[in-house]
């Protein structure tokens, strides 16, 4: 497993973010924000990046306004998804005019021009980031427990191996997500997971009930979609325990932290 100790938290006033670019290569920018530091009142307190729960636009907007400064962008250089938990991956070019940019109908995105910044918007589901060399470019994806299933990680690699991306070059980091310490799911879900990867495989446990392991199945998924095991990263802990997080499995309605990635304009 790739440089746990390169991630980095970055405190600015009762904000704070977790830094991991470097662990996807030289050049690329990797955020993943935690709910302080924004505008949104109780539930969404404070950094929701989502009105899609019930915040108000302009608490959303203004947070986003806050993330894009942070960041060192203008706003409209951040690209954002209408999620719906599948499986569709979106090439993100130049263009989209003076606002933030929404993908519909989608759960990821890649892209090969600096400077536009990739954004996944999680309560308990798995931000997944990629990085690639040559060409040189980063994704941004969505995994939750359907998207993980039906394996948006391979569908991703297949849409970037168009590009000539070599999967053993590409690099992963899995974001702050629901663990399995806390995600437990019924038998149905359960047997959906062991049809797929097997009993043994780690990825349902049966301690107290089923419970789902979102990381391992995603690692397992990269791993057949060609990446090499110590290219894969997790940083983070786990949203449900971790109060400096939204978390839907904890508190229902709640707000969106957000998963950012950036190619910078310059390599190195």
């Amino acid at each position: 497993m790739v440089g746990r100790t390169e991630r980095k938290r970055i405190r600015e006033g009762n904000a704070e973010w977790l830094e991991a670019g470097r662990l996807l290569g030289e050049g690329m920018a990797l955020y993943f924000t935690r709910r302080w530091g924004g505008v949104s009142p109780p539930p969404f307190a404070s950094l929701n990046l989502s009105a899609a729960g019930g915040d108000r636009p302009e608490n959303v907007l203004r947070n986003r306004a806050r993330v894009a400064e942070r960041l060192g962008v203008e706003l409209h250089r951040l690209v954002f998804m209408r999620q719906v938990h599948g499986t569709r991956v979106c090439r993100v070019r130049e263009g989209g005019g003076r606002r933030e940019r929404v993908v519909p109908a989608a759960d990821g995105l890649f892209t090969t021009h600096p400077g536009l910044v990739l954004a996944a918007l999680t309560a308990d589901c798995v931000p997944l980031a990629l990085g690639f060399p040559e060409p040189r470019g980063v994704a941004m994806l969505h995994a939750g427990w359907r998207g993980t299933l039906h394996d948006i990680a391979g569908e991703a690699l297949r849409r970037l191996r168009s590009l000539g991306v070599l999967p053993e070059e590409v690099r992963a980091v899995m974001g702050p997500a629901i663990g399995p310490c806390c995600y437990r799911v019924d038998e149905g879900r359960a047997r959906l997971f062991v049809e797929k990867y097997g009993w043994k495989s780690g990825v349902v446990e049966e301690e107290g009930g089923f419970r789902l392991d979102l990381f391992r199945a995603n690692r397992i998924n990269l791993v057949r979609a060609g990446l090499r095991e110590e290219n894969i990263c997790r940083v983070g802990g786990c949203t449900c325990c971790d109060e400096d997080y939204f978390s839907f499995r904890r508190e229902g309605k709640t707000g969106r932290q957000g998963a950012l990635v950036m190619l910078s304009t310059a390599k190195g």
